[in-house]
Parts: C-alpha cells; structure tokens; sequence
C-alpha cells in the first residue's frame, strides 16, 4: 500500500415472489389463496432510510444524486488492489441504474483515498480551496471536520432546474417553474465525492467490502447509522462495528440505492426512498 503526503494528494484529486410452483396431483385439488404476507416491515425500512439518509429537507426537497457518468478513482492502494475496489464500484453503480464513463483516461468524480489521517487531508484540501472542497458550504465544511472516527466522505451538490439549468446570479435564480405537490422545481446533482479512510483502520477488511461501503457514501449522501443494531443490514456499520457488521453490500443497501435512482430525479425525498421495501423483497441486481 502507498502512502503519500497530503500535498501529493491533494494534486493527484485533482487530475482524476420467490413463487415455487405446485403440481396438482388430482382435478379435486383444492387451492387456497390469499395475500402474501411481507418479508420487511415497511414502517422499519423508512425509518432506516431516512436515518441514514444526510440531514436537509428530505420531505419537500430533492435528493442528491449522479446525473454524469460516474468515473472511480482509488488513491493510496497498489495496482490490482486498486483496480478491484474500482472494478466494484463501476459494479454497483450499474446496479443501481447510473451511467458509467469507462473510458480509460476518464477524470475520477467519485474517489477513494486511503490515507494516514483524513483529518489532516482534508485540512489540507481545504486550506488550499482545492477544487473537490470549494463546492461544500461553510456548514457542510464543519460538519465532515467534526466526524469522529476513521473515515470522512463528502459530496459536492449543486442545484439545478429540474431540465439541469445551473443557478446563475446572487441569490441564485433559476428559469423554471414547472412544480408540483410531485414535483420540484429543481434538482440536486453531486458532482463529485470523495471518501478518506485512514489506512490504519482497514485490518482485515478486504477490498470488495471497502468498495461496496464507498460505494453507499458516493453516490448518495448517506451517514453510518447511530444505532450500533439498525432493524436492517447495512454495509454503512464497516467501520463502527467491523467484527459484526455484513462484508458487503445488503438487500437494504442495493434497494435504497435502486430507489434513489429511479423515476424523476426531481422527486421530493420522501418519495425518492418510499420503494426500498418494496424493492428489497422484490431484489435487485446486485442481490446474491
């Protein structure tokens, strides 16, 4: 694994219904129907998800999500470790229905960096106004810095209108007024993310369940749950509770993402998670 100082980094940033069929075995058989009772229980899901989902105005406004080709970059592994984290996130991201740019020179805008002290690295990048911290506000630049524990992520937002107009003017006007109770009248789009993990914390961890935790705090705005026992699993727990929490993407993870990523991307919040119950009994690529 190699390390690099924090000017180093900061520079390379930059450049990157299971149904079982039964047989009658004579014409008098009789068949009971009846509703299928649920396997989650849906109030517990949105719960969970609205838990793990960063605070805002999660019922009027919309969530943030990828518009452009996602393109993964890894900092501070070697080689084929490095392109296997890559490998699956490219993955997930198609799983959860996002556009890939797989071209090989492609500019990273969701980076994994494994470093000796987050903290100290993203000091850095924010005295220097690098480009990957100049998006965050003042409030979301405080809130990464007083995250306790070995792992800091972020996501770059801006708001757009709901057809991807940027803001223009100060305050920010947009030309757009198509809205309703369905509907807002703009969007939230990351336009990149970044994830630091202090090399000290990974032990045994392997790779596949690193990516799949970066994977979740990327491309959406999501947190590790506060509960040490969230009703549901979640990859998210990795780095608070490594000995018993799941080594890789769940049901609740693959179907949280599928629901933020379908339909209109100018959904308010509330109805962008309101399907991952259904989706985690229903499964999802990615679900084996």
């Amino acid at each position: 694994m190699a390390l690099a100082r924090t000017t180093a980094l900061a520079a390379m940033l930059g450049a990157l219904a299971l149904a079982r069929p039964l047989a009658a075995q004579q014409d008098d058989t009789i068949v009971v129907t009846g509703e299928i009772e649920r396997q989650v229980d849906e109030m517990e899901v949105r719960q969970q998800a609205r838990a793990i989902t960063e605070r805002g105005n999660i019922i009027g406004a919309p969530l943030a999500r990828f518009q452009q080709p996602v393109c993964p970059g890894v900092w501070g592994l070697e080689g084929a470790s490095a392109q296997l984290v890559i490998d699956r996130i490219y993955y997930n991201a198609e799983a959860a229905g996002l556009e890939l740019d797989e071209d090989a020179g492609c500019a990273a805008n969701v980076i994994v960096a494994f470093v000796p002290d987050p903290h100290a690295e993203f000091d850095a990048l924010r005295t220097s106004r690098h480009p990957l911290v100049e998006g965050l506000t003042f409030w979301e630049r405080k809130r990464v810095s007083q995250v306790d524990g070995p792992v800091l992520a972020w996501n770059v937002v801006s708001t757009r209108t709901a057809y991807g107009q940027a803001r223009s003017g100060r305050p920010p006007v947009y030309d757009g007024t198509d809205m309703s109770r369905l509907n807002s009248a703009t969007r939230r789009d990351i336009e990149s993310a970044v994830v630091l993990i202090d090399v000290d914390a990974l032990g045994t961890i392997d790779a596949i369940a690193v990516a799949d935790y970066a994977t979740m705090r990327l491309l959406a705005r999501t947190r590790p749950p506060r509960d040490d026992e969230p009703a549901y699993g979640t990859i998210l727990s990795l780095f608070d509770n490594p000995v018993e929490a799941p080594g890789r993407m769940t049901e609740f993870d693959r179907a949280y993402l599928a629901s933020l990523y379908a339909g209109e991307d100018n959904r308010p919040g509330n109805m962008a998670l309101r399907n991952v119950g259904d989706l985690m009994e229903r499964g999802v690529e990615g679900m084996d």
